[in-house]
């Protein structure tokens, strides 16, 4: 089953609903694993489960559909600022709805959401080959984190994916692909079900925007990532992070730059 969301005509107000939509298939998703989708409410879209219950349910398979739906998520609040409208989530209690998406007041995006918009309409893909470098990039990516109330850190070790770790999108990785001097990075948001899961779906897309406009490549390694696995895979040193994490929905991210990485 197909990750993209569908949509249904759109509602007679002045919000244009294709662009949310078209947004949200430019999202990150991990292809055929994720099954949720985009319907047309008043003045407004709603992003909803395929199977009802995975709006709350804890398994597998409904926690990576709440993360990717928050990916989803963020591009609709990006697609909606460029409509000059300031975009309000809510998320009614009813199973099946993930969130609920409205024009609020009129809204002038910052350069920063138009720029991010732009990378979102290019696919993600790396914006020039120069940016800044360690340090400064990562103060960047840890600041898009916190914008979408999760928190960054760093993990200074390579997290190879595997099925045992979590679903890596939108596949899994090329190894043949070279990655010069990538960081890899865990990010994540504390909270209840289905909370956390949305929230770090939408830092996982914001992260993958604001990577794009520092010139770098972002490879999601596992979202959500199972602790016991992450744990295993990492070493002493770096279990560290995760002792921090508790409680919280938990992503791998790596970044790298195709010439020179951000150290």
């Amino acid at each position: 089953m197909s990750a993209h969301p569908v949509a249904t005509p759109e509602p007679r107000a002045a919000l244009r609903v294709a662009p949310l939509v078209d947004a949200a298939r430019a999202a990150a998703a991990p292809e055929g694993t994720a099954p949720w989708f985009v319907t047309a409410v008043d003045d407004g879209v709603a992003v909803r489960s395929v199977v009802r219950r995975w709006s709350l349910a804890e398994e597998p398979l409904a926690r990576v559909t709440r993360v990717a739906a928050g990916a989803g998520l963020r591009a609709i609040r990006l697609a909606m600022a460029a409509q000059g409208r300031r975009p309000q989530v809510t998320h009614p209690v009813e199973e099946g709805l993930l969130a609920v998406v409205r024009p609020g007041e009129p809204y002038a995006p910052r350069p920063l959401e138009r720029a991010l918009y732009a990378a979102l309409r290019d696919d993600g893909r790396p914006q020039g080959a120069d940016g800044p470098r360690a340090a400064a990039a990562r103060a960047v990516l840890r600041r898009a984190a916190e914008t979408e109330s999760a928190w960054l850190r760093g993990i200074g070790h390579p997290v190879v994916p595997g099925d045992e770790l979590g679903p890596t999108w939108p596949d899994v990785l090329d190894e043949g692909v070279m990655r010069p001097e990538p960081v890899f990075v865990l990010v994540g948001a504390a909270g209840r079900v289905p909370h956390a899961d949305l929230r770090t779906g939408q830092a996982v897309e914001a992260l993958r925007l604001t990577a794009a406009l520092l010139g770098l490549r972002t490879a999601v390694v596992a979202a959500p990532a199972d602790p016991a696995a992450l744990r295993a895979r990492l070493p002493d040193r770096a279990r560290d992070v995760l002792e921090g994490a508790r409680g919280s929905t938990v992503a791998v991210l790596e970044f790298w730059r195709d010439a020179v990485g951000v150290g």
